[in-house]
């Protein structure tokens, strides 16, 4: 694996009044960063996986020290299983962050695994999906207070080419869901966020909280009805100074709530590379989610850290049915590389154990 970091200026030198002396100050201009980073991986559902990410932090002309960088992430992967994606995932600041606007657009053809809907899903009963998607998610929203911003939410959702492999081993008949034939979900709703992080890909202290509640239905141009909320949480706090070096403790609670007719891929989802690692995601869903996870992160030495993290969680097709006991866990430990030392933006490597499963995950961040 080899990494290539390119650094460029700005903008020009803001000019600042030192009230004390009464002289102007010249402040260290903000410089944008460009990061490269070919790789190659290996995983059981893709089995080797070429790819590259790029990734550039900037801040836009006129903002100073109070705007937080603004990024714009590029990955493409192709496996030899004759898998695909291509993302573009952005967070943008306007200066003074009067406004805000994240999202992101993928193309993918990436087979998966489907165990069945509810908490009780077993693994026995595992089917492969061919599919196609294009996913488009858009916010924009406007600061109403310091740190709060409210706006609109647009997703967008359209699953081409869906093939349901037989499974001449399931243990029980298989079901095709909602969604089996694939269709197009677009939705608008509302978002409220609450953000005092310090940073975007790699917060160390301050917290993060969204609301949001998003509408699906034929006046939206969707194939089905259905509405989303869905409710995420994160705390930092920075033990640096009682510490040899930076130490982080990260805690995040997710929760999903889904009422109508949701196809099969827009109901909550247990699992994936940002919450519960080491399940494959999608290997529980239903209606509704919780999960809670806590993460310590440590520097080490150089531009190396190391973390380790834990989290549970559960799904349920109703509040009524969600069952505390039987809570799926989930363990494992990371490596984090920062690319970039004057604004950091680390690699991340992490892998999770879950009951029967785990997963080796890498990507540019932190999970939350």
């Amino acid at each position: 694996m080899t990494c290539t970091i390119g650094i460029a200026s700005a903008q020009n030198e803001p000019v600042k009044q030192d009230t004390t002396t009464n002289t102007k100050v010249v402040q260290e201009p903000y410089k944008a960063h460009n990061t490269y980073l070919p790789y190659a991986v290996y995983a059981p559902e893709t089995s080797v996986e070429f790819g590259m990410f790029v990734l550039r932090q900037f801040k836009p002309k006129g903002a100073g020290d109070e705007t937080r960088p603004s990024n714009v992430q590029l990955s493409g992967a192709y496996t030899l299983e004759k898998q695909y994606k291509i993302t573009v995932d952005y967070s943008f600041l306007s200066p003074e962050e009067k406004w805000m606007s994240n999202g992101y657009i993928t193309y993918r053809r990436f087979p998966e695994k489907y165990y069945g809907i509810g908490s009780d899903a077993k693994a026995e009963n595992e089917q492969s999906i061919d599919w196609k998607s294009i996913i488009v998610e858009v916010q924009g929203l406007r600061k109403v207070k310091p740190s709060m911003f409210v706006g609109a939410q647009l997703r967008y959702v359209n699953m081409m080419d869906v093939t349901f492999e037989e499974c001449e081993d399931c243990i029980d008949e298989p079901v095709l869901p909602l969604g089996a034939e694939g269709g197009v979900s677009a939705g608008i709703g509302a978002v409220y966020i609450w953000d005092t992080r310090d940073a975007i890909l790699t917060p160390t202290k301050g917290h993060y909280i969204e609301l949001s509640a998003t509408t699906y239905g034929s006046g939206t141009g969707s194939d089905f009805s259905f509405t989303s909320i869905k409710f995420d949480a994160r705390k930092y706090f920075d033990f640096s100074e009682n510490t040899d070096g930076k130490s982080i403790l990260a805690l995040q609670t997710n929760i999903q709530q889904t009422y109508g007719d949701a196809p099969f891929r827009e109901v909550a989802l247990l699992g994936g590379g940002e919450m519960m690692r080491g399940y494959y995601q999608g290997r529980y869903r239903d209606n509704h989610l919780v999960a809670v996870q806590a993460e310590y992160r440590k520097y080490l030495f150089w531009r190396i850290g190391a973390t380790v993290f834990g989290s549970a969680g559960n799904v349920a097709s109703d509040w009524n049915t969600f069952e505390f006991s039987n809570l799926k866990a989930a363990m494992g430990a990371g490596l984090r590389l920062n690319l970039n030392k004057n604004d950091t933006a680390n690699l991340r490597l992490d892998y999770g154990i879950g009951n029967g499963t785990s997963g080796l995950y890498m990507t540019f961040g932190e999970a939350f």
